[in-house]
């Protein structure tokens, strides 16, 4: 159903469920994560689920983008706060261990998302488009430092990957140790990232 044709109570069912597919795939794992099991923590049937997103497909594609509005509505601030591109860079690491640190449940869930793969038709996986976006916002900062001379000059994907390969690595650790101290890893990829991009004389 197009978001414009939807009522507030529509909107709030919907955002209701997604709040407690987050909690089931958290929780349970993605595979556990039935649509009945949803349904159950949501306390309405399956087929409300079914009239709200299509199938189960639909609705983990709307987790990932509510994970997604989650972490974009506390990054998005700080990075363009920044005047520098480094200072931008450093807001982005920054403010991605924050999320992972503040919003431990939807980032669980969205890394049980990301380990399933591909959707169950087959076909790419509902976090493709988020992790090609979060690349492409990158690069946005890394090209920014090439063209005022604060960054040298690197082939752009492949810093891209490092960096967000570097970022994404935080998750599984956090799983098997909750008293990972991020901002620790927070200040340690800076350092790493700033020396890596930084135009030396």
């Amino acid at each position: 159903m197009p978001s414009e044709a939807r009522t507030f109570i529509e909107e709030a069912r919907r955002a209701q469920i997604v709040a407690c597919a987050v909690d089931a795939i958290a929780t349970l794992g993605y595979g556990k994560a039935s649509l009945a099991k949803i349904a159950k923590l949501a306390e309405v049937s399956t087929g409300v689920i079914i009239y709200h997103f299509g199938s189960k497909d639909e609705l983990i594609r709307a987790v990932v983008e509510e994970v997604a509005r989650i972490a974009t509505e506390m990054m998005v601030p700080r990075i363009m706060a920044e005047t520098t591109a480094a200072g931008a860079l450093r807001a982005y690491i920054e403010s991605n261990l924050d999320f992972m640190r503040l919003h431990p449940r939807p980032l669980i869930a969205l890394v049980e998302i990301v380990g399933h793969g591909r959707a169950e038709d087959g076909g790419p996986g509902p976090y493709a488009a988020q992790h090609e976006t979060a690349l492409t916002d990158l690069e946005k900062v890394l090209d920014w430092g090439r063209r005022t001379g604060e960054f040298r000059d690197f082939a752009m994907r492949p810093m891209a990957l490092a960096i967000r390969g570097a970022i994404d690595a935080v998750p599984a650790e956090m799983i098997k140790n909750p008293e990972l101290d991020l901002r620790d890893i927070a200040r340690e990829l800076v350092t790493l990232f700033t020396l890596a991009t930084r135009s030396t004389p």
